[in-house]
């Protein structure tokens, strides 16, 4: 690095008589070096950035005061200068204080500071401790390297350490000859104060001829699995970051199943980025005073999901029976319309890009750009967290945005870009660009669509630089709104009065924004990259159920859609008006129909909604956040609860772990292909107990409501003959209970042997997306072969007719997505199917659809 010269361009550098220091009077428009009498540069969220006195000379060290409190480190640098003679002085620099006169540190300013007073022999830092010790050694990160090996941090007192150090470098002594001065600065005034060695002046001793022993941290290693159902994605990861804010301790986490990481505990970005699922362990380890602390913090956010509420796949928070109120669902209570979100869309489309123009952007100094970025992050924060208060079912989500936009992480790296020159706009642009396609590459499919998260938050950034307001005005008139992807901000203020619904060009439908619109029943159709070149205006039409899209509709195509939206949501009306009757075909044949459940909300939803029980209870799911396997009482209870709720008989499947149904409590070994692999009754082969425990829990439930077993991943006989032999040993002891016992038709060999299972079972279950997934070779959680999984296969329908070809005069129920389409319903009915169980929404229009089959 080539020396800087004495006397820099656009400065009048002179010096003060006989005295102290020389002094820079910046010339220069940006006023990069400031007079004492400077407001100083204002720097994102804390820290005052400070003034720099004297002039550059390259053969004296640099020397940065770094305070909480800037007039302290200006009288110190005021005392200091004031024992200078005339000649070559070391230039001094602050970083100190808040711009509006509060206390506090600031790494960015410190780095900006180090770079002021940089010479090639050296930057001494001097410090008042706390905050400014993490911050200075944060600072360091943000320099080149060859810049960052000539700065010592300096462990001397800040006002002795001061003037011993600006003595010694105006002397012309080396960088490490000066910070040894430093250190022993207050030697004398303790030898003065202390003659006798007393114990008080120990704590003094900053002499270091001989490195003394350190007191051995505190250092601990903590993991547990995550059970959150998409992992620890933003809003978990947002629960980490300010649940530790605070504390005395550093903590790294890493993903322990995969060996991602480790990531700073404190950058939202960083932890999103370590893709820990569910199932995953995470892995914390945490060294300092607050370790314990930290580590029962941990422990208890992991025991509430990370602060995850979502109440459809969690279950209650101790096992019990329903409060009065819950219980109160009749059969006059009424649902909300199925169908909203449904409608059939037409309109002009209004194009929204995702990246605002920044035509017109005049950047300025750094130290304008720093307070422009300032602005637009608390600009951002005010508008986000103000936007939580209004729409509180997307608080979590714009929450957890707002934290991201303040993250300190981000923040550093787009100071760090302004430092190198460039403006704020750009530096945003550049890192959460680049943040974003980092989430792009996970191979989770839900945590990449938490980059949508992160470009929401740059535009939201961009906006304000570009001194537009964050919520832009809708437009006019109703229309179909056309962007790259819907974020949550967004989605929560779309006046539904003029947005008729939303084409995005890409992300999925499981990203925040497309939830939250749905909820709101605006219709999304998602990840259309063939609408991207639609331009403004251009009317289209889109059908949200069937994912089909019209350009330029006709009147004839328009009269047709009008007409067929009429129908849909006269049809789901009328539905609804009959929720809670029985489901006779027009022969007179009943047809049980029944909700799948994983919860106690689940339960609530299916029974105001109709259903005559529950044709499966995903156990796995319902227990999914007990660290350990719940007792045979504790099951019991909740068995009961849900049973009393939704006011019919359960059809109780049998712990499913291993796959994609990880739970916290059991953890099968890691397989190549876990979907082909132990799940289900393989499983419980290998833990017996648990499984033991489970259906005396089951049992005891049975004598209180009506209760069915089934069990999953059957493919052989033996297999439910040794189930059955455990649930005899269960029901030993605990008198006569009433338990028929089934079993989960998923597997193609179960279908095609069905008679095989005659004798064993008194009623079977298909699980259709299962029994597609392992009939057509294509995992259905893998985007790239969805398409393949496809439940009107005529091969899955062949596998539907020989089981209950198989098992005649058994119970047949249907599980699946297949039971959720009105239109399937007829099929499964003529094949003999007596039970369909569905998600609680659908269920008034299965019932209806069962009323109009016709044998």
């Amino acid at each position: 690095m080539e020396s800087r010269p004495s006397s820099l361009p656009g400065r009048d550098c002179s010096t003060s008589g006989n005295t102290t220091s020389r002094s820079c009077v910046d010339q220069s428009e940006d006023q990069w070096l400031t007079t004492p009498h400077d407001e100083g540069i204002r720097q994102p969220r804390r820290g005052g950035w400070g003034q720099a006195f004297a002039c550059r000379d390259a053969s004296v060290i640099g020397i940065v005061v770094v305070s909480h409190s800037r007039p302290l480190a200006e009288a110190a640098v005021a005392l200091a200068s004031g024992l200078l003679p005339a000649g070559p002085a070391p230039e001094i620099a602050v970083a100190a204080g808040t711009t509006d006169g509060g206390f506090g540190t600031d790494a960015a300013a410190i780095s900006v500071a180090i770079k002021a007073v940089d010479s090639d022999a050296g930057v001494l830092v001097l410090l008042d401790g706390g905050s400014a010790i993490m911050s200075a050694e944060l600072a360091v990160r943000f320099l080149d390297a060859d810049l960052a090996d000539r700065v010592v941090i300096s462990s001397g007192p800040l006002v002795e350490g001061l003037l011993a150090a600006v003595t010694a470098a105006a002397s012309g002594v080396g960088l490490d000859a000066v910070a040894v001065e430093a250190r022993q600065a207050l030697v004398g005034k303790a030898r003065r104060l202390n003659p006798d060695g007393a114990t008080s002046a120990t704590p003094l001793r900053l002499q270091a001829p001989r490195p003394q022993a350190k007191a051995r941290p505190v250092s601990l290693t903590w993991r547990t699995p995550v059970n959150n159902e998409h992992g620890l994605h933003i809003r978990p990861s947002a629960a980490i970051v300010t649940s530790l804010r605070g504390l005395n301790a550093d903590v790294l986490i890493s993903n322990a199943t995969t060996g991602r990481g480790p990531a700073a505990a404190g950058s939202l970005s960083a932890l999103a980025a370590l893709e820990i699922r569910r199932g995953h362990v995470l892995e914390a380890r945490i060294t300092g005073p607050d370790a314990e602390k930290v580590r029962n913090i941990l422990a208890d956010l992991a025991a509430r999901d990370f602060g995850e509420t979502s109440g459809r796949r969690r279950p209650p928070r101790a096992p019990r029976e329903p409060a009065a109120s819950e219980l109160a669902v009749g059969n006059g209570a009424t649902p909300a319309p199925t169908a909203s979100g449904t409608q059939i869309v037409v309109g002009p489309i209004h194009r929204r890009t995702s990246v605002p123009a920044v035509d017109g952007y005049h950047p300025g100094s750094p130290k304008i750009e720093f307070a422009r970025f300032n602005d637009a992050v608390e600009e951002v924060e005010d508008y986000l967290d103000a936007l939580a208060l209004t729409r509180t079912a997307s608080a979590g989500i714009l929450h957890a945005q707002a934290l991201l936009a303040s993250d300190r992480e981000l923040a550093h790296a787009v100071v760090g870009r302004i430092t190198e020159g460039f403006s704020a706009v750009d530096a945003v642009v550049e890192h959460l660009t680049g943040l974003a396609r980092e989430l792009d590459a996970l191979t989770d499919p839900y945590l990449r669509e938490r980059a949508q998260d992160v470009r929401s938050v740059r535009r939201l950034l961009l906006l304000a630089l570009m001194r537009k307001p964050l919520a832009e005005d809708d437009p006019g008139e109703p229309c179909v709104w056309l962007v790259e992807e819907l974020d949550a901000a967004t989605a929560t203020r779309l006046d539904q009065r003029l947005c008729l619904g939303v084409i995005t060009t890409t992300g999925g439908a499981h990203g925040h924004g497309a939830l939250t619109a749905e909820a709101r029943g605006i219709p999304v159709l998602t990840g259309r990259e063939d609408a991207r070149a639609l331009a403004e205006g251009r009317h289209v039409a889109f059908d949200p159920v069937t994912r089909e899209l019209w350009l330029d509709p006709d009147p004839t195509l328009v009269t047709a859609l009008e007409r067929l939206n009429a129908e849909r949501m006269e049809a789901a009306a009328s539905a609804l008006s009959r929720a809670h009757e029985p489901a006779y075909t027009l022969d007179g044949r009943r047809v049980l129909v029944e909700a799948n459940v994983s919860s106690l909300a689940d339960a609530l939803a299916a029974a105001a909604a109709g259903a005559e029980g529950s044709g499966v209870v995903r156990t796995e799911i319902l227990f999914a956040a007990r660290r350990q396997a719940p007792t045979a009482e504790e099951q019991a209870e909740v068995y009961v609860a849900l049973g009393k709720t939704i006011g019919g008989p359960l059809s109780i499947r049998t712990w499913d772990a291993g796959g994609d149904k990880p739970v916290a409590f059991f953890t099968p070994s890691r397989e190549p292909n876990p979907a082909l692999g132990e799940r289900g009754i393989r499983t419980m082969r290998k833990a017996r107990d648990l499984f033991a425990e489970q259906l005396r829990g089951i049992a005891m439930a049975a004598r209180e409501t009506p209760i069915r077993v089934m069990f999953p991943m059957v493919t052989r006989p033996e297999e439910v003959s040794w189930a059955r032999g455990v649930l005899d040993e269960a029901l030993a002891g605990l008198g006569p209970v009433e338990l028929p016992v089934g079993i989960m038709v998923e597997v193609p060999a179960a279908a095609i042997r069905a008679a095989d299972f005659a004798g064993l079972v008194d009623f079977v279950s298909i699980g259709t997306n299962d029994l597609a997934q392992y009939t057509l070779a294509s995992d259905r959680t893998n985007a790239a072969v969805s398409r393949l999984s496809s439940l009107d296969d005529p091969a899955v329908w062949d596998l539907i007719e020989l089981t209950c070809r198989g098992l005649p005069g058994k119970p047949i129920a249907v599980c699946g997505s297949i039971a959720n389409e009105p239109d399937a319903v007829a099929r499964l009915v003529s094949l003999g199917v007596s039970e369909l169980s569905v998600r609680p929404p659908m269920v008034a229009q299965i019932k209806q659809a069962v009323r109009q089959v016709s044998e």
